[in-house]
């Protein structure tokens, strides 16, 4: 039996050889940099761009760290989690004036891990202190009072006007930022957690498939049962923030793998396979929004690809092992989670800085009467302004 497979694979690898021959000239190092989302008619979308560059691009480096800091992500589901208990509480008027000044069109809904712009905000806090230098606002809400045609006065009266009553509702952007980084704070204790519950989804992941015929037991959202945690209620967005940590985690490790492969010569055949793997499934599986457990497909369609013979450019062929690439990503996603672990223990001591702009922020707030820009909203009948609530 070894013989016949050894002498298949002899043959594999001489067809292999005559054909990459003629294609290796077309192949180039790649390095992959996932842009930000553009909304289109209320649809969030995100695209992947793939740089032609050389082995150690360091603009498409830092494009891709950036990409996969646990940092700008944390900022980013403390976004959503804060619109989410706007819209929980019925403060439409705060969600309205954020997604304003982003630029993003139902920022709630998308499930995906590059929501936000890392051209515009290239730092994890760029976001809020770009949020604390906007003016205070003052929303104007106009709402229609009973009468004519309501509480049983008759809407063809020509006696009876419409009535309005008007009522302010303010907008610190200075305060939003503080009560966003609350929530991050807040967040950053719960994903420790959830880290943990990976490294453990992670063990098990390869004792199944090294125990039961090549089987890949889908354990990671099994682990997210926050129903355990009895001390302190979770946030109301855990499970989605459990689903795409562990996306990201997973992309993150790719990257890290692909680096070492970059740097192994014995593993240069490896590398481009990998890379060519990853990148043809980047859209369905790293970004945009989408199902939950995409880090799940990706990592079984990895399992279960068959080995096969492949060349790289100015090398021999070689036999890729889609199953030991595979451990060497669910290795290193455990050191991906020791090391976020460690950066979500130190998120406090890291907004030391941005809270000392906001205690001056609002120091110089006390001291001045705030330039307030007014806006007036209209509560109508359907068809007409925006109906932003009613007075009864």
């Amino acid at each position: 039996l070894i013989s016949t497979v050894m002498t298949l694979l002899r043959a594999l690898k001489m067809k292999f050889l005559s054909s990459c021959a003629l294609f290796s000239f077309l192949t180039v190092a790649r390095a992959f940099a996932p842009l930000t989302f553009a909304d289109t008619g209320g649809t969030v979308r995100h695209f992947t761009r793939l740089f032609l560059a050389s082995p150690y691009n360091d603009d498409a480096l830092a494009r891709n760290k950036a990409r996969t800091d646990v940092c700008n992500f944390l900022t980013q589901r403390a976004m959503q989690s804060f619109i989410h208990l706007l819209i929980e509480t019925r403060d439409p008027h705060t969600v309205t004036w954020m997604e304003e000044f982003g630029g993003w069109t139902n920022l709630e809904e998308f499930h995906g891990t590059g929501a936000l712009n890392l051209t515009i905000y290239p730092k994890w806090d760029s976001v809020l202190l770009e949020m604390m230098e906007q003016p205070p606002a003052v929303v104007v809400i106009r709402a229609k009072r009973r009468g004519r045609g309501h509480g049983g006065w008759s809407k063809n009266n020509p006696y009876l006007e419409e009535r309005f009553v008007e009522f302010e509702i303010d907008v610190d952007p200075v305060s939003i930022a503080s009560r966003i980084m609350a929530v991050r704070e807040q967040l950053a204790m719960e994903w420790e957690t959830d880290l943990d519950m990976l490294l453990a989804a992670n063990d098990a992941i390869l004792q199944s498939y090294s125990t039961r015929d090549g089987t890949f037991e889908r354990t990671t959202m099994a682990y997210g049962d926050f129903g355990m945690f009895k001390a302190k209620a979770p946030s109301p967005l855990r499970k989605g923030n459990y689903d795409l940590l562990v996306l990201l985690a997973t992309q993150e490790s790719v990257h890290r793998i692909l680096r070492s492969y970059q740097q192994v010569e014995g593993l240069k055949v490896s590398f481009e396979w990998l890379r060519d793997f990853y990148a043809d499934r980047i859209g369905d599986y790293f970004d945009g929004s989408g199902e939950y457990g995409r880090a799940d497909d990706f990592l079984e369609q990895l399992l279960l690809t068959p080995p096969s013979v492949k060349q790289a450019v100015r090398q021999k062929a070689d036999l890729i092992d889609p199953l030991k690439i595979a451990e060497d990503i669910i290795r290193t996603r455990s050191q991906v989670a020791r090391d976020w672990k460690e950066v979500c223990r130190c998120i406090p001591k890291d907004h030391t800085e941005l809270r000392k702009i906001l205690l001056a922020k609002q120091m110089l707030k006390w001291g001045n009467a705030p330039n307030a820009e007014s806006t007036e909203q209209v509560a109508d009948e359907p068809g007409g302004i925006r109906k932003m609530g009613e007075f009864e």
